[in-house]
């Protein structure tokens, strides 16, 4: 569910840029259009439209203390791995974030899942700064 939601988000925030760029391409002065400032909050609402489904199809309730933190960090350790090694990468670590954020709810794997997470957003603050 997160490499499907990072490549979707990804794709949607890429498309918009495209979408910019090709309609300003002939514009002699400021040129900027709407679709890159409302595609990161449309993959923000599929997100967590997603995220609610699936966490209730695996039986936990979108307590205020899940959803926040899955969705609001995602972003650093997405764009790092982009920055390190491209897009599939990052595909990867949204994957491993969203799954260890999802371990971290569930007790038995509580503390597996918090630093898993811990460390992917330690990382990536490194690589970013």
């Amino acid at each position: 569910m997160g490499a499907a939601l990072t490549c979707l988000s990804l794709g949607m925030v890429d498309w918009a840029y495209r979408y910019d760029t090709r309609t300003c391409a002939r514009a002699p002065d400021f040129c900027m259009t709407l679709m890159p400032v409302l595609s990161i909050p449309a993959s923000l609402i599929v997100a967590l439209v997603a995220l609610t489904v699936a966490y209730r199809l695996l039986g936990i309730r979108p307590l205020l203390a899940v959803v926040p933190p899955t969705l609001l960090p995602a972003p650093f350790p997405v764009v790092a791995a982009q920055a390190v090694a491209g897009r599939w990468s990052a595909v990867v670590v949204g994957a491993v974030w969203a799954a260890a954020l999802t371990q971290a709810v569930w007790r038995p794997y509580r503390i597996l899942g918090l630093s898993t997470a811990a460390v992917l957003l330690l990382a990536s603050l490194v690589v970013l700064l």
